[in-house]
Parts: structure tokens; C-alpha cells; sequence
């Protein structure tokens, strides 16, 4: 069960650099298809495929808010960055005589 939360996490850190958050709606609904047929197939009890299911699917959406923030982050010291470089005194003006 640690496996598929982890990926989960790191798929949404990674949809969140690309994509707004409507792109979640999507892959929980895949998620959910993929955790219906796994408990179909037998291959786990059926509560325990609905608590992966829903480990992977809040995984993922904590996973997408870091990405958030993260590219938040990384998007304001670039802008700082590029207001420190534009913060340079500018030459005076020049004034007729």
C-alpha cells in the first residue's frame, strides 16, 4: 500500500507544474476504475482495495498542493530575481539649459 501512495504523490507533484487543477478530476476517476477492477480481480479483500483507493486518491491531491506550492515558491524568487537585475538607478535625466 506505501507503493502506490507514493507514486500517487509523485504523479500529483508532477501534474501540478503542468496542468490546473481540473486535470485531477480525470485521474481520480482512472484511479477509481483501476481500484474497482483490482478488487474484482480478486486479488485483495474489497475493503482493502477501497482504502488504497483512497490512500492514492488523497496522496494525490496533497501531492498536487505541494506541486502548487513548490512552482509558487520557484515563480517568486525568479521574479525577485528579475527585479533585483531591473533595480538598477537609471542615468538622470537630461535638463536643457
Amino acid at each position: 500500500m506505501l507503493t502506490p501512495a507514493i507514486i500517487s504523490f509523485l504523479v500529483g507533484l508532477a501534474l501540478a507544474q503542468r496542468f490546473k487543477v481540473l486535470v485531477l478530476i480525470p485521474v481520480i476517476l482512472l484511479t477509481l476504475i483501476f481500484a474497482v477492477v483490482a478488487g474484482l480481480s480478486g486479488a485483495a479483500a474489497g475493503w482493502a482495495s477501497a482504502l488504497t483507493a483512497v490512500i492514492v486518491i488523497t496522496d494525490l491531491q496533497i501531492g498536487y498542493l505541494i506541486g502548487i506550492a513548490v512552482r509558487q515558491v520557484m515563480l517568486s524568487a525568479r521574479a525577485h530575481r528579475l527585479r533585483g537585475s531591473l533595480a538598477r538607478p537609471l542615468p538622470p535625466p537630461w535638463r536643457a539649459h
